[in-house]
């Protein structure tokens, strides 16, 4: 199959739900059936969409409902009504749960990259409805997130190749370690997601905005990074983000998967697959 038609067959074998996100409506796909385990939540990251856990959702799903999203502004969703902030954003996440898991229902929630600093916006605002609040290669630290340079944007009259070949390129930039597990499927699913994007995420991954939301957070705290991440400053910054964890929670735990870059989950999903349960069953 085309790189296309894994992705199509993927989400036509999930349930699609919409709810409001200032003009229009925000997306939402859903994988498994409730059980008694609490559903999860992923939240992509920046300049993406549902496709940064296309690798994750149908082994996560096995016993659990598992949902992904386009958050607003991104994918297939609208965008939120007013300035860019990170808590604007975030708005018509939480607006959407009880339509999306049952009033008050209870859920873990992941996020990755921009993900996780708007994740931690939402686990802040629910309080106690958010069991576990799990950050994948994060941003949001201010000074320990590192400022990925040398990304380049294809011209708009390039041809084909060209813009695969840029898109390949700043893959193995930012996002995925080895070269390796640079596929057809990864350039496919960058490349549509940077195309639809309308969110500069850039400016608000490089603030404070997580860590500010860490004192308000009831969910027992975890992280997760590829020891490759070119976001996170090497195996030292990354145990520096538990440090911080551990000012609010001194059990807090972060993670390290190592041959993996920021795009753990995609580039080694079996290790990342059964980390991420463990820690859900360890609340």
């Amino acid at each position: 199959m085309s790189p296309k038609e894994i992705v199509e067959k993927l989400l036509q074998s999930a349930k699609l739900i919409h709810t409001p996100s200032g003009d229009g409506d925000m997306v939402w796909q859903a994988w498994g059936e409730p059980t008694q385990r609490p559903p999860l939540l992923l939240l992509h990251g920046g300049f993406g969409s549902w496709t940064h856990w296309l690798a994750n959702v149908e082994a996560l799903s096995q016993d659990r409902l598992v949902v992904t999203c386009d958050m607003p502004g991104l994918g297939d969703s609208a965008s939120a009504p007013g300035e860019l902030a990170p808590d604007i954003i975030a708005a018509p996440i939480i607006a959407g749960l009880d339509q999306v898991f049952g009033k008050d229902v209870p859920f873990d929630l992941a996020g990755f990259s921009f993900g996780g600093l708007i994740g931690s916006r939402v686990a802040a605002a629910v309080g106690n409805r958010c069991r576990t609040f799990i950050a994948v290669g994060a941003s949001g630290f201010e000074g320990l997130h590192v400022r990925v340079l040398g990304i380049e944007v294809p011209a708009k009259d390039a041809s084909d190749d060209e813009k695969n070949t840029i898109h390949r390129s700043n893959l193995n930039i930012l996002l995925l370690w080895d070269e390796a597990n640079i596929d057809d499927v990864a350039i496919y699913t960058h490349r549509k997601n940077v195309a639809r994007s309308r969110v500069r995420s850039r400016p608000m991954s490089l603030g404070n905005h997580l860590v500010d939301a860490l004192p308000r957070i009831s969910a027992k705290m975890a992280g997760i990074w590829g020891v490759h991440d070119a976001t996170a400053g090497g195996r030292e910054q990354i145990m520096e983000r538990q440090d911080v964890f551990r000012r609010f929670q001194p059990d807090a735990e972060v993670k390290i998967i190592e041959d993996a870059g920021h795009w753990v989950m995609y580039e080694r999903p079996e290790e990342f697959n059964a980390m991420l349960l463990a820690m859900l069953d360890n609340v």
